[in-house]
């Protein structure tokens, strides 16, 4: 018989908890509670062992649904002799709080079991000399207990342990069911008896409705729901999720007590590799391995050692057992829930925490013998496993070994496209073995360059590391700073030592031009930084020079789409001319296609800045499939972004505040994708009136650092703040905004990026009284974009002439400026700003004395309740109350019942997020009355008994009705004076 090794830890205090929901089981649940609510029922739940039958019947029990019914309960226990109808008796105690209806003269024959009923129960009858007969009379007994009871539901948890007196009363029990019982039985479907749960098909009468539910595992999605509430989390990580469902199964036993294993620790996937088995889990497997023969054993220890499912003679070679023997012993591993089949005539564990738990109870010499025998067994294979030749080199003491299929399995990696794999491998081969000064610059150069198709910060320090301990050739050492600073230059604040460290890496490559061009290429990219333009111009024609000199076509390749992409942000136009010139990579090598999809993904990038926003759309389609297949995971991530502010941009705004927020979550030292992600949701939450928190993102988005940040991002930034600024009354914070982005436009010199920007200065400077700053910037920007390919910005110019004009008192003329722009931000499509615009048409007319244009106004305000721009929309209504001309619309409101609103929706959210009356009356553009009574709504329709009740039940709202809006988009142009509500509308 096996023991499992002793696990040492320091003391402990662990809290079982579990999540406050149940997931992923809600059709399950609402199918039994269907059947139960038609009695007489019966229902039947299987699973093994975790997968949630218990806490499934809980979550039953507790429904409003079966508030009315009785709920008599009984467990079985695992005992060695179970009690007669243990959990049938247990269940008629709880008769007693209650009273029953009359009962015949038979139910007295339960006396001596149920003394604690003899209040209700007649007297005892004579015992009957045959046991038959007797143990007949007690089955009609404890039946018409039951129907006595009057509607009532009768609860047997884990049947499966139940004593044969308690299934052969059940099986009575279904076949002549009170006409008034539900029957819920739960039971273990890999402990069953021969012949079903109660030793016979579970086949109740033909009257009683049935149902038979069997659970399995959850998917990803699930887990991710279940780790969140296990937790207290809003949401965890896609990946983490993933990583979990992967190393648990699915089954929310496992999983909830491995995320109790991660006790204070913050959840990732590296974290997941390496806590302790939790204990539960190591007794649970440790008491089915102590049934396990000698030879069993073996195979169980040898199936964890090979870490993965294996076919049966493998793990026989590996564990020294052979012909009849193992084919009993791998029965009796599978019989005793050790091993399963996982495919066809291949065996492992249920999960990865079950191996671990049987890996760790094998000793030390032991595991060292089985990974030589693996070793050995897996080597003679074709294709070789080098991922796992390498691991059991390792384990087994074979150092020389497992350098050499460790450096090989890299290089498959690498040219399969597995990145992670990679970076993993050499970056281990790096810091744990005794290498070779030549050892070490081959393996950190493949380092430094895999490394840039990862999103691996970790990777830097090792690179670090090399570069200060080991002596290195020039031309490598060269090479390995010029990917540092490659690395760098994403991160956050990094922007500066990242260029420090290329130009570095420059001087080092001075005689090898072929290596140094990717740095020159780097400082010729202009998005990062306030380098003014004309500096990066200088190495761009350094980088012109090199590029003639260069013969390798991945390096030309990514030189070619570098300069391209760059030229497209700057509104070069003939950029677009060279990307279509360029031959298709049908042909190409991963690392070719890896530059293409890098191609495609900044250019996509660029168009979308600019305004080519149908370019943009289908480069970062083709783009993202590419760097998906070819392992190009940073060029996949930085993809995400520039897909977020697409959404934003074009107005598919239906989670896109969840998707930002995510992104934040799993990449917070990728700089750009958080600079993107700050930016979308802190125009949301400014366009929903939530100013603290759009503060908040905006600031993230590196707009008080714009030295280190990305200035696309940083311009737009500034033009929200100045919005925020102004929908606040704070005007002398709008005009220092706006003086900020102007400077850092001025010292960058890419009008182009200051679309927002500019119209939204110029509305500020003209509020204040600074017509000459506001004309000033018009017209820089008009200069600055003169012959430059920019549909967005020609829009904005438009918008922002209209502003000036509007501020003059040319009311005609703004107005007709105003339909200019709104027309070239549809086209685009921008349908954001060019209701704004549509909006500033409409209230320059009224300025001119056009009452009609209340319609104009009227129709914006429909478009933006249509979009979500709730804020904008009431924003219009008020205007409409000011001059007079609002109505209710003709069609009248849509009845929601108890389902929210989309008004109700945003004030739960609000009220989600702890903001008071005042604050969402401000952003949402309400009265306070009115405010208070959707507060009120909110409240009622959620169950919720307190404002704070609102913060958890707002997160299980689901998705909004189907013609709900969607989450609104940040503005593109500018918003007029924000007017604050009256008391009373």
């Amino acid at each position: 018989m096996v023991r499992m090794a002793a696990q040492f830890t320091s003391t402990s205090v662990s809290v079982r908890t579990s999540s406050p929901v149940l997931v992923g089981r809600d059709a399950e649940l609402g199918a039994v509670i269907e059947v139960l609510l038609a009695r007489p029922s019966a229902v039947l739940i299987e699973g093994e062992a975790g997968m949630g039958k218990t806490r499934l019947v809980r979550e039953l029990l507790n429904r409003a649904e079966l508030a009315d019914v009785r709920v008599l309960t009984g467990s079985c226990q695992p005992l060695r002799e179970p009690f007669p109808y243990g959990p049938v008796l247990e269940a008629l105690r709880g008769v007693a709080d209650a009273g029953v209806e009359p009962l015949s003269p038979v139910a007295g024959v339960l006396r001596p079991l149920l003394p604690e009923l003899a209040g209700l129960l007649p007297p005892a009858p004579e015992p009957m000399a045959d046991p038959g007969a007797d143990r007949h009379r007690r089955f009609r007994a404890i039946r018409e207990l039951l129907a006595a009871c009057g509607p009532a539901l009768l609860v047997i948890d884990d049947l499966h342990w139940a004593d044969e007196h308690t299934t052969d009363f059940l099986r009575f029990l279904v076949s002549a069911q009170p006409d008034r019982l539900g029957l819920v039985i739960t039971t273990r479907n890999d402990r069953s008896p021969v012949g079903g749960p109660l030793s016979t098909p579970f086949r109740p009468a033909e009257s009683v409705r049935t149902a038979r539910v069997r659970l399995g595992p959850l998917d990803v999605a699930a887990v991710r729901r279940l780790a969140a509430g296990v937790l207290d989390v809003a949401r965890v990580d896609e990946e983490f999720a993933a990583k979990l469902h992967d190393c648990t199964a699915g089954i929310p036993f496992v999983v909830e007590e491995t995320l109790r294993a991660l006790a204070e620790s913050p959840p990732t996937c590296r974290l997941l590799d390496e806590i302790e088995v939790p204990v539960l889990l190591r007794e649970a497997m440790s008491e089915r391995m102590g049934t396990l023969a000698e030879a069993a054993e073996r195979l169980a220890h040898a199936a964890a050692v090979l870490g993965v499912p294996a076919e049966a003679g493998l793990v026989g070679s590996v564990a020294g057992v052979r012909g009849i023997r193992l084919s009993a012993a791998l029965t009796e591993t599978v019989t005793a829930g050790v091993l399963r089949e996982t495919e066809r005539g291949q065996y492992g564990f249920r999960h990865s925490l079950d191996r671990r738990a049987v890996y760790q109870s094998v000793n030390g010499p032991e595991r060292q013998l089985l990974h030589s025998r693996a070793l050995r067994a897996l080597a003679e294979t074709a294709p070789q496993p080098l991922v796992q030749l390498a691991e059991h080199a390792r384990a087994g003491g074979l150092t020389e070994q497992w350098r050499q299929y460790a450096e090989a399995a890299a290089d498959r990696a690498i040219e399969c496209g597995d990145t992670s794999l990679a970076i993993d491998t050499l970056q281990t081969l790096l810091e744990g073995a005794a290498l070779t000064e030549a050892d070490v610059e081959r393996m950190a150069t493949k380092l430094s360059k895999i490394a840039l198709r990862g999103l691996r910060p970790d990777v830097s320090t090792t690179l670090e590391r090399v570069l200060a301990e080991r002596s290195l050739s020039r031309a490598t050492r060269g090479t390995i700073r010029l990917n540092l600073g490659l690395l760098l230059v994403r991160r956050p604040g990094e922007l500066g030592r990242g260029r420090v460290e290329v130009e570095k890496a420059i001087d080092e490559l001075a005689d090898r031009p072929e290596l140094a061009a990717r740095g020159i290429n780097l400082l010729a990219q202009p998005i990062d930084g306030l380098t003014p333009l004309a500096w990066h111009e200088q190495w761009a024609k350094r980088a012109d020079k090199v590029f003639e000199r260069l013969r390798d076509n991945e390096l030309r390749l990514a030189l070619t789409g570098d300069r391209i992409a760059c030229r497209a942000h700057v509104g070069d136009g003939s950029a677009w001319a060279d990307f279509e010139r360029l031959p298709g990579g049908g042909n190409a090598t991963i690392a070719e296609r890896v530059q293409l999809a890098r191609l495609w993904c900044n250019l996509a990038d660029a168009q979308s800045w600019v305004g080519h926003l149908d370019r943009a759309e289908r480069l970062l389609r083709d783009g993202t499939v590419q760097a998906n297949t070819t392992g190009a995971l940073f060029t996949v991530e930085l993809a995400r972004g520039t897909r977020l502010r697409l959404d934003w941009v074009t107005g598919n705004w239906a989670g896109l505040a969840e998707s930002g927020e995510a992104l934040l979550e799993k990449y917070p030292d990728l700089g750009a994708v958080v600079a993107e992600c700050s930016l979308v949701l802190g125009a949301l939450a400014t366009v929903r009136g939530e100013f603290a928190d759009a503060e908040r993102h905006l600031i993230t988005t590196g707009i008080l650092d714009p030295e280190h940040a990305v200035m696309p991002v940083v311009l737009s930034a500034a033009a929200v703040m100045i919005r925020l600024r102004l929908s606040t009354e704070d005007l002398d914070g709008a005009c220092a905004a706006a003086d900020d982005g102007m400077k850092a436009a001025r010292h960058k010199g890419v009008w182009v990026w200051t679309a927002e920007l500019v119209p939204a200065a110029a509305d500020a400077y003209l509020l204040a009284g600074r017509t000459a700053d506001a004309e000033a910037a018009v017209e820089e920007f008009a200069t600055g974009i003169t012959d430059r390919d920019a549909p967005v910005a020609e829009a904005a110019l438009r918008s922002a002439r209209a502003v000036l004009l509007a501020g003059r008192g040319s009311h005609r003329e703004a107005a007709a400026g105003f339909d200019d722009a709104a027309t070239r931000y549809a086209e685009l499509p921008m349908p954001y700003p060019a209701t704004l615009a549509r909006e500033r048409a409409a209230l320059a007319r009224l300025a001119g004395g056009e009452a009609s244009a209340t319609t104009e106004l009227c129709d914006a305000a429909d478009a933006f309740e249509r979009m979500g721009a709730t804020r904008d929309a009431g924003r219009c209504r008020h205007q409409l109350r000011e001059h007079g001309a609002w109505t209710p619309s003709p069609r009248g409101r849509r009845g929601y019942g108890q389902q929210l609103s989309p008004r109700e929706r945003e004030v739960a959210r609000m009220l989600a997020g702890g903001r008071t009356n005042r604050e969402i009356a401000d952003g949402l553009f309400l009265s306070p009355r009115t405010v208070e009574q959707h507060v009120a709504k909110v409240l009622r329709k959620l169950g919720a008994r307190s404002r704070t009740e609102v913060a958890w039940l707002e997160h299980d709202l689901g998705e909004p009705a189907k013609d709900a809006p969607a989450a609104p988009a940040a503005p593109a142009t500018p918003l007029p004076r924000q007017a604050r509500p009256k008391q009373a509308v």
